[in-house]
């Protein structure tokens, strides 16, 4: 069966649109009909050389106009040569006479949208379209038609059936055949299908049909033979390929659902995209190009290459974003201020803004630095303009009080007015800050709470906010992360964060204040502990907020017209505490309100001064009832109301309740049975709902919910209520509220503070671990900690070490011994991140299955004899002041038994020498597993990028070899990623070095590493 090459070419090209003169098709319409003759044109051609028998060349595996055009300039060199009235010479004629009429361009239009692919480039960006085009695009898709109809004009199309049922077209002139399969087939019902993509190993065609546009044939032979045809595959590793899965990866999170997935194709400078945008009015429809320029990735606008960030920030509408950013923190601003004023009594603040210092630190301790907030803002920025290939978080640490929450919400702020004010500069506007905070309600995961902090924006969610991330154009401020999430930041903290690292893949920054460092401590427990490492390329450091030195005190105060003498006539723990900016500016507002009497000898400490005054004010706030003309609660009951109140939000991981827990702290301060019996006390219930220290918040989120106004308020009810419950000989709640919730410094000295030292040491001395019920690995964890931090006040208090073997505490701030009377001591089951050494000799100090990573002892120190039960393998340093320093298992193990000290875990004489590479693999595991990283940047020759990692240079000439291993046996592997500058790797740990360093493991995996090691 034949029919007319130009029928069969007609009648697919009036899907388009078909038009008359008198009504020419659209802009849009004529573009997309372009599209297709120019498609159709190169794949004639194509199957035109493989007919003559002459070299043919690769399609794309996802072509678009652009690479269409630059496949026939090929073709037409290809074609050139051959005689008059061949097959070859009319295809050819037919290439050239369509390139040369593309090339005029577009007549009658602007001069920067002269160009055929300019124009239409144009459009596709949601241009506007200049009056009068229509008809004259119209004109040029018409006469590269005929160009084609011309070509096909004495050719009959018949169909080869190869039994299946695609049927092949064949093009036949006098003198040749042209198969145009498998390019094209036609279904037997007459519909033609044109080659439109590969999608994964499966090739797409434009279906010609009423009820079918796309097809995606089942026909392997098919399939088989265009792979023959295609451009080879994109190699994962490759650095286009790479750019082009984060540009599908970006689009995806600002494309409309309702819309097909973006759409690949290539084109001669790189690759784009065809995809739905998500935008208020619906969609809009897209078609932008991508290529990796000489300074990096790159997008095509209207005029130019520009960087790929201008483009991202183009998607998100940034002048807009950063204003109503900062509309939304001026609104946070406000609140604290508004606060200050209704719930303390302040007045307005006088004082001019004081920058807070940070002491930057690597996750182990290391590379100590300096630094005002502000310079740790540049070094984000820093982080965020380069391609570093690991994530960096910082976790921002700091008591409560010491202004963590001012100074991330001042620099969010500022940096978004920044932006706003630069509107014009979209090409070099600099990142912002995303403030995340807790409202004091546990979310679900953190996309809840980006999710709730973008939402005024009305264009970004946690998905696009992670796309602004990956790319470096916006870093998280996430404060109180543990309140945020609850519990489930601590039953396992890792997995808390871990979706945000594996969606940053290696990029961005985060930075993470949590309400006490206990998080932290546990964020690294469980990056340690994991079995397997994920995705996540990250990088840590700690940044220590710092409180305010004496010259900053005073110079706060003088703002507020009181004199330095005012300050120095404190006492040194007042002084101390005033170091804090909350404590320093409840001092000034005192004293300017004249409620600060001067101190003498029995005076109160200034923070119960302070917890007095709160209640005073709360005190008033409760109407006096007519018949008695007493307060509904006098001053101790309120207090106690506001201990059960702290106890109701560490039980429930939250820092709000509802009002009916409000009401049974209340019955319980007043020792009552029953809630109802509030009705008592007439109007009480009706008035607990407007105490001032706590604030209320309907709105939308459900009903009335209270919180306190400052952590401070939190910290020392706490502490009163669980000092409370040993007072009372409540021993049993007093060890149930240590095991439920973190308790920061402030509530650990307060408790050390108000409790008989022998009555608390009793108390810690009897605790005992339950781990039997659901949940009691957690619970056992917070308890240890706090524990440890009770033991650690209670010495640093009494000078002196417990005559009790203190058992089962986890001590994660460093336990100094060097000014404590230690006369027979003992650590039995503990953890320590860092002991140092009593000083002098006839100390005594047994550790029983205690675990230290570093020991320091004091200058001078050479008898070691007094230290008992060292295990050597868990010791990560040993350092003898000033200078004598050691991490390598052996030496550690030889300096400890030089000076006397007790080891239990030497190797026997037989094993004692060990060889040098297993010593340096588990040299490397144990520092890797301790500064918590799963992944480490290295140069082309495979040493560390950073060169602060001193511990990798241990053992000569073992490094490289320790990272061969990892790859032979699978446990690490190697990446390339794009980084300015000399070329970089990304080892990434398939494992936990933790789980690595386990000798006696049955993996596979880990068995094939150690045998390799150890030959």
């Amino acid at each position: 069966m034949t029919s007319s090459a130009v029928a069969a070419f007609r009648r697919m090209e009036g899907f388009y649109a078909p038009a008359s003169v008198d009504t020419p098709r659209s802009v849009q319409e004529s573009f997309s009909a372009l599209d297709f003759e120019v498609r159709f044109l190169a794949l004639l051609a194509v199957s035109t050389l493989s007919a003559t028998g002459l070299p043919s060349v690769s399609i794309g595996r996802s072509p678009g106009l652009g690479e269409w055009i630059s496949q026939l300039r090929e073709l037409r060199a290809r074609l050139d040569g051959a005689g008059p009235g061949t097959t070859r010479h009319r295809v050819a004629r037919a290439v050239s006479e369509a390139l040369a009429r593309y090339d005029q361009g577009i007549l009658g239009a602007p001069p920067e949208l002269r160009a055929t692919k300019n124009l239409r480039d144009h459009v596709s960006h949601g241009g506007a379209i200049p009056l009068g085009l229509s008809p004259v695009v119209d004109a040029l898709v018409r006469e590269i038609s005929d160009i084609i109809a011309a070509c096909l004009s004495d050719a009959e199309v018949s169909l080869a059936d190869d039994g299946s049922q695609e049927l092949r077209p064949v093009f036949t002139w006098d003198e040749a055949d042209v198969c145009l399969w498998p390019f094209m087939y036609v279904k037997p019902d007459g519909n033609w299908h044109v080659y439109s993509n590969f999608t994964g190993d499966k090739p797409n065609f434009l279906a010609f049909s009423a009820s079918n546009y796309r097809c995606n044939p089942n026909n392997e032979s098919l399939a088989s033979s265009l792979r023959l045809l295609l451009k080879p595959k994109r190699k994962p590793q490759q650095p286009l390929e790479v750019f082009r899965a984060e540009v599908e990866n970006d689009l995806n999170a600002f494309a409309d659902v309702v819309c097909a997935p973006p759409q690949y194709f290539d084109h001669d400078h790189g690759f784009g995209y065809e995809w739905g945008k998500s935008v208020s009015e619906g969609t809009e429809l897209r078609r932008d190009y991508f290529r990796l320029g000489p300074d990096g990735p790159e997008w095509q606008d209207e005029q130019d290459w520009v960087p790929y960030r201008v483009y991202l920030r183009k998607l998100a509408n940034w002048p807009i974003v950063a204003s109503r950013l900062r509309h939304q923190l001026d609104e946070i601003e406000r609140q604290f201020a508004e606060e200050e004023t209704k719930q303390l009594g302040w007045e307005p603040d006088v004082s001019t803004h004081r920058e807070a210092h940070v002491l930057v630190t690597e996750y182990g301790g290391g590379n100590l630095r300096k630094k005002m907030f502000s310079q740790l803002i540049d070094d984000v920025d820093k982080d965020l303009g380069v391609e570093t290939g690991q994530t960096q978080v910082f976790f921002v640490n700091g008591e409560a009080g010491i202004g963590k929450t001012r100074s991330m919400v001042k620099a969010a702020r500022n940096r978004a007015q920044e932006v706003e004010r630069n509107q014009g500069s979209v090409r070099g506007a600099r990142p912002l800050f995303l403030y995340v905070r807790s409202t004091g309600r546990v979310l679900d995961d953190l996309d809840a709470a980006v999710d709730h902090a973008v939402a005024l924006t009305q264009n970004l969610t946690a998905k696009r906010v992670k796309a602004l991330c990956r790319n470096g154009l916006i870093a998280l401020l996430i404060d109180g992360f543990d309140e945020l999430l609850g519990g489930a930041a601590y039953s396992d903290a890792i997995d808390s964060l871990q979706d945000w690292l594996n969606a940053l893949g290696g990029r961005g920054v985060l930075i993470v204040s949590a309400r006490s460092s206990y998080y932290m401590n546990q964020y690294r427990s469980s990056v340690q502990r994991a079995g397997k490492t994920g995705n996540a390329a990250v990088r840590h450091s700690i940044a220590e907020v710092q409180r305010w030195t004496p010259d900053e005190i005073m110079s706060f105060l003088s703002d507020y017209g009181l004199p330095a003498s005012r300050f120095e006539r404190l006492p040194d723990g007042d002084r101390k505490l005033l170091g804090l900016p909350f404590f320093a500016r409840a001092f000034a507002e005192m004293c300017r309100s004249g409620d600060y009497e001067e101190t003498h000898a029995n005076s109160p400490s200034f923070t119960d001064r302070l917890l007095n005054h709160y209640l005073v004010r709360e005190e008033r706030k409760l109407a006096y009832t007519a018949d008695s003309g007493s307060g509904l609660l006098d001053r101790e009951e309120l207090r106690r109301t506001f201990e059960y109140v702290a106890e109701v939000m560490a039980d429930s991981h939250e820092r709000e309740i509802d009002s009916d827990d409000l009401e049974l702290a209340a019955a319980m301060a007043l020792g009552m049975s029953d809630v109802e019996e509030l009705g008592d006390r007439d109007g009480l219930r009706e008035r607990l709902q407007v105490l001032c220290g706590l604030a209320t918040d309907s709105g939308t989120r459900g009903p009335t919910r209270f919180r306190f106004q400052h952590e401070v308020f939190f910290d020392n009810f706490l502490a009163g209520v669980a000092a409370r419950h040993l007072h009372e000989q409540h021993v049993s709640a007093f060890y149930r509220l240590m095991s439920r919730s973190e308790w920061r410094a402030a509530t650990v000295s307060g408790v050390v503070a108000a409790v008989d030292i022998a009555l608390l040491i009793d108390a810690l001395a009897g605790f005992r671990f339950t781990g039997t019920h659901p949940g009691a690995a957690s619970h056992d964890t917070v308890a240890a900690t706090n524990l440890g931090a009770l033991w650690a006040e209670v010495i640093r208090t009494a000078a002196e070490m417990p005559g009790r073997p203190i058992v089962g505490a986890t001590f994660t701030e460093p336990l100094d011994l060097s000014d404590t009377k230690v006369s027979d001591a003992a650590l039995v089951d503990c953890r320590l991140e860092s002991l140092t050494l009593p000083a002098g000799a006839g100390w005594r100090l047994r550790l029983d299955g205690t675990s230290i990573k570093k020991i320091t002892a004091a200058a001078g120190q050479t008898n070691l004899t007094g230290l008992r039960g060292v295990r050597h393998k868990d010791l990560v340093e040993l350092l003898f002041r000033p200078g004598r320093y050691y991490d390598r298992r052996p030496d550690i193990l030889q300096a400890l038994r030089t000076c006397g000290a007790e080891v239990i875990d030497a190797p026997e004489p037989s094993s004692a020498d060990i060889p040098v590479r297993v010593e340096a693999a588990r040299h490397y595991l144990k520092n890797l597993a301790e500064y918590a990283p799963s992944t480490l940047i290295l140069k082309e020759n495979h040493q560390p990028d950073d060169q602060r990692l001193k511990w990798t240079q241990a053992y000569d000439g073992e490094w490289k070899p320790f990272i061969d291993s990892l790859k032979r046996a699978g446990l690490g592997r190697l990446e390339n990623f794009s980084a300015k500058g000399y070329k970089k790797i990304r080892l990434r740990l398939q494992f936990g070095p933790t789980s690595i360093l386990d000798e006696e493991s049955e993996d596979p995996q880990i068995c094939s590493f150690w045998a390799t090691v150890k030959g």
